[in-house]
C-alpha cells in the first residue's frame, strides 16, 4: 500500500491523476479509474504481491482496500472498523433473512458484517453437534427454553470495534437526544481527534484492544429457570461449562456478583467446552465502561439511532422485544414470533434495530456490572467486594471499574454511560452509595419507561430474582 501511494504520487508529477478506484491485476499492478479514463499504474514493491482486489482512494489518500493473495482474502467492510478478531473458539456467522437462521459464514466471500449498514459482526461458539456443520450450513438455535440442550450453538457474541466519540454539544430534549459522533480507530492510536474522546471500554489493564466480543444476550444456563445457584468462587468453576448465551432461554439470575464474575472467568479455564484458548482470549463479566462502549455505539449512525425497545418478558426470557418504544405491556413465555429477537418487532430491542445487534440491554433483568464504590464501608474493609457481593479477595484491577465518589454522574467518568447520558429517554439514574455500592444496568422490565440502554441503578451485590449479568470476551491472553 505504501508502494501504491508512491506510484500515485509519481504519476501526478507528469500528469493530472486523481484515481478513485483501482483494480489489482494478477501481476500486482493496478488498473485505475481517473475521471473518464482508465490508466494502468506500475507498482514497484518487493515481497508477496496481491493477485487481485481493489483499492479505493480519495485525493490520493487510500480510504479502503480489499487485497487478494493467491485467489483468496478475508472480507473487510469499508466503515473503517477494526476487523473482528476471530480468536480460537469463535466461528463467524451471517443471518439468512429467508430462512430466518444463522449460517456459518465464508469470510472470503460473504459480506458477513457491515457497520455502515448497522450489521455488526456476529460469531458463535459451536456445540458438539454444531462442529459437524460446514461453511454455509444453517445452525439450530433454541426456539424455546426447553430446546436449550439441542442447540448447535453454545453462545453468540457481537464484535464492538474500538472507537473515539464526541457527545452532542447540547441536549435540548432528553427524550430525543442527538446522535453521538463516532469514529473507528485502531488499537495503535493513542491520541484522539480534537474534540473527541477515545472510549475507555477498550482499555483492558495495560492492553489496548481493537474491539470487544460482547455477549449478544443476557447470560443463561442449561439448568436456569426459576432458580439456579452457580456457587463459583474461583476461576476453575466447572458449572461455568453449562453457561449459554442464546435467545429464547431463561436468563440466569439469583447469583451474587462474585458467582457471576468467577463463572465468566471460568469459561476460559483449561479444558473448557467453549474451545476458548486462554493464550488468545479472556472471558470476564462486563464492566460499566464496556456497557458504555455498546450503549454509545448504539446511539451513533452505526447503531439503532433511536430508543432501544424494552425486553418485556415476565419470564425473563432472552431476546424478547416490544411492539413500540412505549409498549410496557408484559410479554409471556409463549409470546408471538413477532416479539422474538428475529421477529419484525423483536429486532427493535437490538442495539442496531436489526438482528445483528446486542439484546436485553433495556429491560429483561437488571444486569450487575463489575463497577463499584471503592470507598464503601463493609465488613471486608473499605471495599465493596466484601459483604453481599461474596468476594474474599479483590480481583485484578483490569476486571472492574472503581468509583471514588458517590456522585457517579461526575463528568470524570466519561464513556461509562452515566453522567454524559443521564436521563436520556427518561432512563433511571441512581448514584452509588455506601450501602448499595454495586452498579446495575438496563433495569428490570418492571420499571417500564425507566428501563433502557442508558439506565443505571445500584444495589448491594447480592443475588436476587431480577439480577443477571453479561459475558465479555476480550482478544487478549487470559491470566490466572
Amino acid at each position: 500500500l505504501e508502494a501504491v501511494k508512491e506510484a500515485v504520487a509519481r504519476k501526478n508529477l507528469t500528469s493530472e491523476f486523481n484515481p478513485t478506484t483501482c483494480t489489482v491485476k494478477s501481476d500486482g499492478n493496478l488498473s485505475c479509474k481517473s475521471g473518464e479514463e482508465t490508466v494502468d499504474l506500475i507498482v514497484e514493491s518487493n515481497g508477496t504481491r496481491p493477485t487481485g482486489g481493489t483499492v479505493t482512494l480519495e485525493d490520493g489518500v487510500i480510504k479502503s482496500e480489499t487485497l487478494v493473495f493467491d485467489g483468496s482474502t478475508e472480507y473487510v467492510d469499508e466503515s473503517g472498523a477494526n476487523k473482528p478478531e476471530l480468536v480460537d473458539g469463535l466461528t463467524p456467522v451471517i443471518y439468512d433473512d429467508e430462512l430466518k437462521q444463522w449460517k456459518i459464514a465464508n469470510t472470503t466471500k460473504d459480506k458477513w458484517y457491515n457497520y455502515d449498514e448497522k450489521k455488526w459482526a456476529n460469531a458463535v461458539i459451536l456445540s458438539e453437534t454444531g462442529k459437524n456443520k460446514k461453511v454455509g450450513d444453517a445452525l439450530t438455535i433454541p426456539e424455546k427454553p426447553e430446546d436449550i440442550k439441542n442447540s448447535d450453538v453454545l453462545a453468540l457474541f457481537v464484535w464492538v470495534p474500538r472507537y473515539e466519540y464526541k457527545m452532542p454539544e447540547t441536549v435540548e430534549d432528553k427524550n430525543n437526544p442527538d446522535l453521538i459522533d463516532v469514529n473507528f480507530v485502531s488499537k495503535d492510536e493513542n491520541v484522539s481527534t480534537d474534540g473527541y474522546t477515545l472510549h475507555p471500554g477498550f482499555t483492558f489493564g495495560s492492553d489496548t484492544l481493537s474491539g470487544l466480543w460482547v455477549g449478544k444476550f443476557e447470560t443463561g444456563h442449561i439448568e436456569a429457570k426459576d432458580y439456579h445457584y452457580l456457587g463459583c468462587q474461583d476461576i476453575n468453576c466447572q458449572d461455568s461449562d453449562n453457561i449459554r448465551i442464546l435467545p429464547n432461554i431463561y436468563s440466569l439470575r439469583y447469583n451474587n456478583v462474585s458467582n457471576m464474575f468467577y463463572a465468566s472467568r471460568s469459561m476460559a479455564r483449561a479444558g473448557n467446552p467453549f474451545n476458548i484458548n486462554s493464550s488468545t482470549a479472556d472471558t470476564h463479566m462486563a464492566k460499566n465502561s464496556e456497557w458504555g462502549a455498546v450503549a454509545y455505539l448504539s446511539h451513533s449512525k452505526y447503531g439503532k439511532e433511536g430508543e432501544v425497545y424494552l425486553n418485556t418478558c415476565f419470564n425473563y426470557v432472552t431476546g424478547v422485544g416490544a411492539f413500540s418504544a412505549s409498549d410496557y405491556s408484559v410479554a409471556w413465555l409463549n409470546t408471538g414470533s413477532n416479539l422474538k429477537y428475529n421477529g419484525t418487532s423483536g429486532v427493535n430491542a437490538s442495539t442496531t434495530g436489526n438482528v445483528y445487534g446486542v439484546y436485553d440491554m433495556s429491560g429483561g433483568a437488571s444486569e450487575y456490572v463489575m463497577a463499584y464504590l471503592t470507598t464503601a464501608s463493609t465488613t471486608w474493609g473499605a471495599s465493596g467486594f466484601g459483604n453481599y457481593a461474596g468476594f474474599t479477595t479483590k480481583p485484578d484491577d483490569k476486571y472492574f471499574d472503581g468509583y471514588t465518589k458517590g456522585n457517579s454522574t461526575d463528568s470524570e467518568y466519561k464513556g461509562h454511560s452515566i453522567g454524559e447520558t443521564e436521563e436520556w429517554y427518561g432512563d433511571l439514574n441512581s448514584s452509588i452509595q455506601g450501602g448499595l455500592p454495586w452498579f446495575t444496568r438496563g433495569t428490570t422490565y418492571m420499571r417500564h419507561n425507566e428501563a433502557g440502554v442508558f439506565a443505571f441503578a445500584t444495589d448491594s451485590g447480592e443475588g436476587q430474582e431480577y439480577f443477571s449479568f453479561r459475558v465479555v470476551l476480550a482478544p487478549t491472553p487470559y491470566v490466572e
